[in-house]
């Protein structure tokens, strides 16, 4: 278990009944991407063991891992070059089970897709590290998509299965206005999602429809948020300190 938190709180944790764990603390907020990979250069892996990642604020119910490992093993016998695969998940903050729409079927119960959360993401250690492990460039929020991407590149299949169901939660709640639905979060992470939005526009690796997307998420999200949701002047002095730092080419926390 990582702790990417300033201070250590293994002694507030409850780990009875849980076999072979270890939690780590690094002592300081290292962002998702360097945690990963500070743990890949502290532990020992072999080529074909499995890893899965899992946030916090997920659950999941019995047999979770070994139906994503059953459901992986069934797409390499079908000959499928699977790179990663994660569950759909149930949105907690909205009540709505998330599928892409833009999918193409492999299996009965698996399809090939562009993008899946890093929660309960699933893959070989050979293929992560590979393609370096995680981009350290990308802090927090958008780690998933980067990797997936990269892991796309490289000639393997980002893949999701409806064979699981994650329970998961995106952010603190969900405004509707209208038709529209506005993903409520805290104001600093207006920040890292307008830094890394600017950073991934950059990458030959990031699809054009997602890059599309950034735009947007650029230009007229921030409208939207500024007009919807609470802390409008927190959030205006994130995102112009994104695009401040995205320029000045800062890294790391904010």
């Amino acid at each position: 278990m990582l702790d990417n938190s300033p201070q250590e709180n293994g002694g507030q944790l409850d780990f009875s009944g849980v076999d072979n764990i270890k939690y780590i603390c690094f002592g300081e907020n290292l962002g998702l991407s360097l945690a990963f990979n500070k743990l890949f250069q502290i532990e020992e892996f072999e080529e074909d063991d499995y890893i899965v990642f899992f946030d916090q604020d997920s659950t999941v119910e019995e047999a979770h891992i070994d139906k994503l490992v059953q459901e992986y093993e069934l797409l390499q016998k079908n000959n499928i070059p699977v790179g990663v695969l994660g569950p759909v998940f149930y949105n907690t903050s909205n009540g709505l089970i998330e599928v892409p729409k833009a999918k193409t079927a492999l299996t009965e119960h698996s399809f090939k897709v562009s993008s899946i959360i890093t929660s309960s993401m699933l893959c070989k250690y050979k293929d992560i590290k590979d393609i370096g492990f995680f981009n350290e460039r990308v802090f927090l929020d958008m780690a998933d998509w980067d990797i997936c991407w990269r892991i796309i590149e490289s000639g393997k299949l980002c893949c999701m299965t409806d064979k699981i169901v994650l329970k998961h939660s995106l952010g603190t709640g969900e405004k509707k206005i209208g038709f529209l639905r506005i993903r409520v979060g805290s104001p600093f992470r207006e920040y890292y999602q307008t830094r890394e939005c600017l950073y991934l526009l950059t990458r030959k690796y990031t699809p054009f429809k997602y890059k599309v997307r950034f735009v947007l998420m650029l230009t007229v999200r921030p409208i939207m948020h500024l007009l919807f949701l609470e802390n409008k002047k927190e959030r205006i002095k994130y995102i112009f300190k994104g695009i401040k730092d995205f320029c000045a080419k800062k890294t790391g926390a904010l």
